[in-house]
C-alpha cells in the first residue's frame, strides 16, 4: 500500500509542478519533444515501467505545460494506481484524481488528434482503475472519441490510428464480461486493413469465440464462467476445472477396484478453496500438477497460485488420455521424430510428445504462425477448450 502511494503522490507533484509553470523548459536536443516523450512513456507503460513512464509524461509537461497527451499519460498511471489499492479513501482519492487529469487534458486539447488520444486513454483508464461506474464512464470517453472529426492519424504517436477506440471498448466490454459489445467492437478492428490494432483485436475476438464455444457445453458454469477471461490459470484453477467437468472420482475410478490416496497433502493446499479437487489431482498423480519441491519451505508444495503453461497442460491432458485409454505407447509415440511440426518446439524437449499428441487430437491449438508458444501461460479460454474437449474424447459424464 505504502508503495503505490508513494508512486502517487510523487505523480501529482511532478504533474502539478509541470502543470503551474507559464512556459516550458527548452529542449535539450531534437528528440526532446512531447510527442517523443509521450510516446516513450506509453511504450513504457506497455513493458509495466510505470516509473519510467512517469518520468517521460513529466518531461513533456516540463516541455509543454498545456500538452494534452502528457495529462493523458499521467492519468493512465494515476488509474493503474488505483485500480491496484484496495477499497476505501485511498482508492476513492486516486479515482478522483485520475479523472480530473483527463478533464484538464481534454479541455486543454488543441486539436482533434490530441482530444482523441486523451478520449481512447480514458477508455483504457476507466477500465483500469474500475470503480462502481467504471463502465458508464469507460461508454462517455467513447461517445467523446466517436464525435471527434478530422482526427489527423500521422498526431497519434502512439494510438496511431482511430480504430484504437474500437480495440479499447472491444476489450473494456471483454473484461466487463458482455462478449456480445466486445465482439461487436473488436470486429470493426478486425475487418479493417492490417494496422497496429489488428493483430491485438484479431487475437482477442479469437479468444472470446473459444470461451463461448467451450462455456456452451460446460455443465459447472460457476466454476467456469469464473475462470474464463483470466489472462492466465493458476494450477488450483486446472485441477478445479478438471475435476468437476471430468467427474474425475468418477471417470478414474472406472480404472481401479481400490480409490487411491494421495501420499500426502501439501501445506500449501490446506484450507485452500479448490482442496477438495486438488486432492482428487493428487490420489491419481496427474502428470504435470504434481507437487515440487520449494527450497524455502524445505517442503513438497502444490504452488496452486502458480500459472500454468501451455507445455504443463499439454503433459496433464496426455497423461489424463494415457490413463483413460490404458493405451501406455502415447507417452513416447512420437519421440525419435527428426523434425518438428512446431518452430518452437524441438523433438528432444521432455513435453514434446505431449505437445504433438495433444495438437493432433485438436485439445489444444498452435497460433497463426503454427507455433505452440510452450512457455506461455495458459488462458482462461484455452483452459476451457481444453478441458472440454477432452471431455468429449474420454466420453466423460
Amino acid at each position: 500500500m505504502k508503495k503505490h502511494l508513494l508512486f502517487f503522490a510523487g505523480l501529482l507533484t511532478v504533474v502539478l509542478l509541470a502543470a503551474c509553470g507559464p512556459k516550458g523548459a527548452a529542449p535539450t536536443s531534437l528528440e526532446d519533444t512531447p510527442p517523443n516523450h509521450y510516446l516513450r512513456g506509453m511504450e513504457l507503460v506497455d513493458a509495466g515501467n510505470l516509473g519510467e513512464a512517469q518520468t517521460r509524461f513529466a518531461r513533456a509537461l516540463e516541455l509543454d505545460p498545456k500538452y494534452a497527451p502528457g495529462f493523458a499519460g499521467q492519468a493512465l498511471l494515476a488509474a493503474l494506481n488505483a485500480g491496484a489499492l484496495p477499497a476505501g479513501k485511498d482508492r476513492e482519492g486516486a479515482t478522483d484524481a485520475f479523472r480530473a487529469l483527463l478533464d484538464k487534458g481534454y479541455a486543454k486539447a488543441a486539436t482533434p488528434a490530441e482530444k482523441f488520444i486523451v478520449a481512447v486513454t480514458g477508455v483504457r483508464a476507466e477500465t483500469a482503475a474500475k470503480d462502481a461506474r467504471w463502465i458508464q464512464a469507460v461508454e462517455k470517453w467513447d461517445a467523446k472519441g466517436r464525435v471527434i472529426k478530422d482526427v489527423d492519424e500521422g498526431a497519434l504517436p502512439y494510438y496511431r490510428n482511430v480504430e484504437a477506440l474500437q480495440f479499447f471498448m472491444g476489450k473494456a466490454w471483454f473484461e466487463a464480461g458482455d462478449y456480445a459489445k466486445a465482439k461487436a467492437s473488436l470486429g470493426a478492428v478486425v475487418g479493417t486493413d492490417v494496422g497496429k490494432w489488428h493483430r491485438p483485436a484479431n487475437d482477442l475476438y479469437a479468444r472470446i469465440q473459444k470461451i463461448e464455444q467451450a462455456a456452451a457445453n460446460y455443465t459447472v458454469t460457476g466454476v467456469s464462467w469464473a475462470i474464463a477471461a483470466k489472462d492466465s490459470v493458476s494450477r488450483a484453477d486446472v485441477a478445479a476445472l478438471i475435476v468437476n467437468e471430468l467427474n474425475l472420482p468418477k471417470l478414474f475410478g472406472k480404472l481401479s477396484a481400490a480409490e487411491p490416496k494421495a501420499d500426502f497433502v501439501p501445506a500449501d493446499v490446506s484450507g485452500h478453496a479448490f482442496q477438495v479437487e486438488i486432492v482428487e489431482i493428487l490420489k491419481w498423480n496427474v502428470r504435470g500438477l504434481e507437487p515440487t519441491y520449494n527450497a524455502t519451505a524445505r517442503a513438497e508444495l502444490f504452488l496452486p497460485g502458480e500459472p500454468v503453461s501451455r507445455k504443463e497442460m499439454a503433459l496433464t491432458l496426455e497423461d489424463i488420455l494415457i490413463k483413460v485409454s490404458g493405451d501406455e505407447s502415447l507417452a513416447t509415440r512420437y519421440f525419435g521424430q527428426d523434425n518438428s511440426p512446431y518452430a518452437d518446439v524441438k523433438p528432444t524437449e521432455a513435453h514434446y510428445n505431449a505437445v504433438v499428441n495433444v495438437v493432433t487430437r485438436n485439445l489444444m491449438e498452435t497460433d497463426l504462425s503454427g507455433n505452440f508458444r510452450p512457455e506461455d501461460d495458459l488462458d482462461g479460454a484455452e483452459l476451457l477448450l481444453a478441458v472440454v474437449r477432452l471431455r468429449n474424447a474420454v466420453n466423460a459424464d
